[in-house]
């Protein structure tokens, strides 16, 4: 991993208004790149918009226009970009784009309850390659699953991202995130950074927002939970590298992933 300024982004989208969605993401996005940004990542479903069941209406695939428009963004922008959109299936998908290319695309695997009868759930757990960093998703609820957090740790992800589409707002939301992200990034050193759709959809739904983001020891490093946001915090790869270092001797900071026995774990 290198040096990382990560911006992760709440906004507010309305379901089937794809061209008002992406509008409202480039803006966005730029304001990210203006603050340095190398990653960005918006909510869950932001380009589609998120109401269950008439998200499995708004399917656009990879090589759709809008998708395209984001493509091309980070290509002229330099920035990496993780965003959220209504995959044929329908799946919900979150895909990684970064110098005109998309370098993965990842499909909820663990679905809501609201979910589970419109969308179809994907079934690989990958990381994603970007020039500065290893990323896993972890979308919405899929954060109360600690396997999957475990599972990118394994795999070598520096970074989780867990965009969100969730009614909880304000200090519910916070709660909530202060309840369970820290120990992601703690248990398996890694940085986590979440954030939430916000405001109506359109459709009856309507998201609370918030974003947040800790560093590998739980600590949280910036967070916002006023409305419409961008919040930005500088990853810094020394803590990573010095507790998953062989040898490495503390019990201020342990490698917990290295003192694993999965051949005791319940399968």
């Amino acid at each position: 991993m290198e040096p990382v300024r990560l911006s992760m982004v709440s906004m507010n989208s309305a379901l089937g208004d794809a061209e008002g969605n992406l509008s409202r993401m480039l803006a966005l996005c730029d304001s990210a790149v203006s603050g340095g940004a190398d990653i960005v990542c918006f909510p869950e479903l932001c380009l589609s918009g998120y109401s269950m069941p008439g998200s499995a209406d708004a399917v656009m695939s990879i090589d759709s226009p809008a998708v395209g428009a984001v493509v091309d963004k980070s290509r002229e922008s330099g920035v990496c970009i993780c965003f959220g959109f209504v995959d044929h299936g329908p799946s919900i998908a979150q895909a990684v784009v970064e110098g005109g290319r998309v370098l993965g695309v990842y499909r909820k695997t663990h679905l809501g309850e609201r979910e589970a009868g419109v969308m179809v759930s994907g079934d690989r757990l990958d990381v994603i390659r970007t020039s500065k960093a290893v990323l896993g998703v972890q979308i919405c609820w899929e954060a109360h699953f600690p396997e999957i957090s475990c599972t990118y740790a394994l795999k070598g992800a520096d970074i989780i991202l867990m965009p969100f589409a969730s009614n909880l707002g304000g200090e519910r939301r916070r709660s909530s995130w202060d309840r369970i992200l820290p120990a992601r990034a703690y248990d398996n050193t890694v940085y986590v950074g979440a954030c939430n759709g916000y405001g109506p959809t359109g459709s009856g739904t309507e998201l609370g927002g918030g974003a947040i983001i800790y560093d590998a020891r739980g600590n949280k490093l910036a967070e916002d939970f006023s409305g419409e946001c961008i919040v930005t915090a500088d990853l810094d790869p020394e803590p990573l590298e010095v507790i998953r270092a062989e040898g490495y001797v503390s019990m201020k900071d342990v490698y917990f992933l290295d003192k694993r026995r999965p051949e005791i774990y319940f399968r």
